[in-house]
């Protein structure tokens, strides 16, 4: 009798709740609301709901198990999570309870607890992070400690990079002795960790914070502290956590530990999704589950209420390539929609290029996303839009790259060439450029205070002979860069005064990543295109940052947004263009070597994130590729040819637009190597760019040259052939 009531009452509920919020739940969804005592594992697939059901599911623990609010913890990933889910709870609930339920993210919660256990212990803190006007500041004892340790100012890569290092060993718990196990580029990581975790704790009545300490404090204080641990268990009967697949290694301790010991815990996730595992996100975590619940239960929410069925089926099939996961079958009824288009461009611009007219097409920018894995890839990206008259909007703003050494370099041999006097100027760059100059060199012109040209200073105090035609050169390149166009001014000090060498000697010396440095250099010569002279394209940068920066103002109109993958979860579009899908992006080169390496955890995420974009349309995917970039063969991205494969398959896909020509889209010389057999190691041939090389290399598809100008370059020789890319040398 009393089954048959309760039965009645959720009844009652589920009907009510459709008549007040015209909320319907399917079967799976109700199952997970009534839920409610002991371990639940609710994996939801994307766009099937997630959110609602958990807003009813609160619900149904105040309204029908007349659980209190305050006995109820639900803890979100970010505070725009929080604020959304709150904004949903009233709007569901507002006018039914006046019971308010604290959505909370885990270092919100986190710090209430360290405040309350230092406030018992009468100890005094001080956070370190948090806003730039925080007395003693994170990055500044990092900077201090990466200078003492390297005799070197950090740059703004190196920075980040030991930010990010930072963060991850705390979330991830790890060891003094597996510091060394973390991949880094930067030597001497992690002594800088063990002195900036020595400087934060010198005085123990006055500790230092930063926002990773929260956690750390916390789980340590929920082991140790048994009344306070007592405290939270008993206040909390229920703890709800969403996006589960995001938290980390110390996270899921922390909330283990609260839960305890009636266990009535529900985790909302999706393992599909787990993408941030640079951060310290464990998925292992999510697959261990009935293994550290044995009595839980784990309920699939499938049915994606989103996307078309051709998006889904493809989405669903492609994420199957990953071993690690739970089986489930995405599934959706909406009515079918248009098919997938695969774009396979000849060149990167021929990319940009179509972005550009399709939405300049669109009858609904607003609904339209450009998503992108790196930061990077949105600088030629936001270029053309400008130039196009196209406003959009950045779901994440960088501005990292009108910061970087190499902008400032290129801007500051462009200042020396509009006065080559300037002792200041030469300073900083004078090791970067094939002049030979020497520091105390350097040190005689500073106490020269001479007005002259720096070069001819010089002259005075050649160290060595050869000098003096080096210094010569030097000038005259200098002087001639003032009155080319930024395009060509830009090549000169790439080529003639020895600036990408500099580069390419810095990257290997110090382990910076070669390409990304060189891609830089290729942004801003893109960007230099059609500016008529230097001080115009200073202002171009200038003009560039200040749009990125304000481009937040545009949220909420009529206009395209633009997002890398990782900012792009949770959110939809009707219309969505994934681009840059080549390998090296999408999976990045440190991908396919760990994989190379047997290693398949960074392959597996970054076919979460290829899984997460398309996922984020509703009604249209277009994936885009493209074979050459800044005159280099590149490979289309793994996950597209499995996405292809797939579609070809299923016939889901009526039509694939491609863009490679059959025909060569140059003028093949008379001398041009056409034939595989015409090439031999160890031969020197002319390239129609770089100039003249050695063949290095020739292994399956690939040919590698060494060239005189610009070092080791990689090409696919199927390419080199058809375009006629290599000439013969007599």
């Amino acid at each position: 009798m009393n089954e048959r009531k309760g039965l009645r009452v959720q009844m009652n509920f589920f009907d009510k709740m459709q008549q007040h919020t015209g909320v319907s739940l399917n079967d799976v969804q109700k199952q997970a609301v009534r839920y409610s005592d002991g371990p639940l594992l609710l994996l939801a697939s994307p766009g099937s709901g997630k959110t609602t059901t958990l807003n009813m599911k609160i619900g149904y623990l105040l309204l029908v198990k007349k659980i209190p609010a305050r006995a109820i913890l639900a803890i979100t990933f970010s505070k725009a999570s929080a604020q959304d889910m709150a904004q949903r709870f009233d709007q569901f609930f507002g006018k039914l309870t006046h019971e308010k339920v604290h959505f909370s993210t885990i270092h919100s919660f986190a710090f209430q607890v360290v405040r309350e256990y230092f406030a018992k212990q009468r100890i005094n803190f001080q956070l370190v992070e948090g806003g730039n006007d925080v007395p003693l500041h994170k990055k500044i004892i990092l900077r201090n400690i990466f200078t003492e340790i390297k005799d070197t100012n950090p740059t703004e890569d190196e920075m980040d990079e030991l930010l990010t290092y930072i963060s991850y060993v705390k979330n991830r718990m790890l060891s003094s002795k597996q510091l060394s196990t973390v991949k880094s580029s930067i030597s001497g990581i992690a002594d800088m960790y063990k002195a900036y975790e020595q400087f934060k704790t010198q005085n123990p009545q006055y500790p230092l914070l930063d926002f990773d300490d929260m956690l750390t404090y916390c789980l340590r204080i929920l082991q140790d502290d048994e009344q306070i641990r007592t405290k939270y268990q008993r206040r909390f009967e229920y703890i709800l956590t969403d996006e589960s697949q995001d938290n980390s290694v110390i996270q899921h301790e922390i909330i283990t530990i609260l839960a305890k010991p009636q266990n009535n815990l529900c985790v909302v996730a999706d393992d599909d999704q787990s993408i941030f595992m640079w951060r310290g996100s464990d998925v292992q975590k999510l697959l261990e589950f009935e293994k550290n619940y044995p009595q839980a239960k784990i309920l699939t929410m499938t049915q994606n209420y989103r996307s078309t069925p051709e998006i889904v089926k493809i989405a669903n099939d492609f994420i199957k390539r990953n071993p690690k996961r739970y089986t489930k079958e995405m599934f959706t009824e909406n009515p079918s929609g248009e098919s997938i288009e695969i774009h396979n461009m000849q060149r990167y611009e021929l990319q940009l290029n179509y972005i550009i007219q399709e939405i300049e097409k669109s009858s609904n920018p607003k609904e339209t996303a450009i998503l992108y894995r790196n930061n990077s890839s949105a600088i030629r990206l936001v270029d053309k839009l400008n130039k196009a008259g196209l406003p959009f909007y950045m779901k994440d703003v960088d501005l990292k790259f009108f910061r970087h050494w190499i902008v400032e370099d290129i801007i500051n041999f462009m200042r020396l060439s509009y006065n080559d006097s300037r002792v200041d100027i030469l300073e900083k760059v004078h090791t970067k450029m094939n002049a030979y100059i020497t520091k105390k060199q350097m040190m005689y012109l500073k106490n020269n205070n001479d007005k002259t040209s720096v070069f001819d200073q010089l002259q005075t105090v050649r160290h060595a002979d050869y000098q003096e035609q080096a210094l010569n050169k030097t000038k005259k390149l200098i002087k001639k860069i003032n009155i080319l166009d930024p395009e060509e001014a830009i090549k000169i000090i790439r080529k003639n005064l020895g600036y990408e060498k500099s580069i390419r000697n810095t990257a290997e010396h110090l382990g910076f990543n070669e390409e990304g440095l060189l891609g830089i250099l290729n942004q801003l010569e893109h960007i230099a295109v059609g500016i008529p002279n230097l001080e115009a394209f200073a202002r171009r940068l200038k003009e560039l940052e200040e749009i990125m920066k304000t481009s937040w103002s545009n949220k909420g109109r009529d206009v395209v947004t633009l997002s890398t993958l990782h900012s792009a979860k949770g959110l939809e579009y009707d219309n969505v263009y994934m681009i840059d899908l080549v390998d090296g992006i999408i999976p990045s080169k440190d991908d396919l070597k760990q994989q190379d390496e047997d290693n398949s955890e960074p392959i597996e995420e970054a076919a979460r994130l290829f899984y997460v974009g398309m996922t984020r349309a509703r009604k249209h995917l277009e994936l885009l590729t493209y074979h050459l970039k800044d005159d280099e063969h590149v490979e289309e991205s793994q996950f597209l040819k499995q996405v292809r494969r797939l579609v070809k398959g299923k016939e889901l896909v009526k039509k694939e637009v491609g863009y490679l020509k059959s025909k060569p889209s140059r003028d093949i010389p008379v001398n041009a190597i056409t034939k595989k057999e015409d090439l031999q190691l160890n031969s020197y041939v002319e390239h129609h760019v770089f100039g003249k090389g050695e063949i290095r290399e020739l292994s399956g598809q690939a040919i590698g040259v060494e060239f005189e100008s610009v070092g080791y370059k990689k090409f696919m020789i199927d390419i080199c052939l058809k375009q006629g890319f290599l000439c013969n040398i007599e």
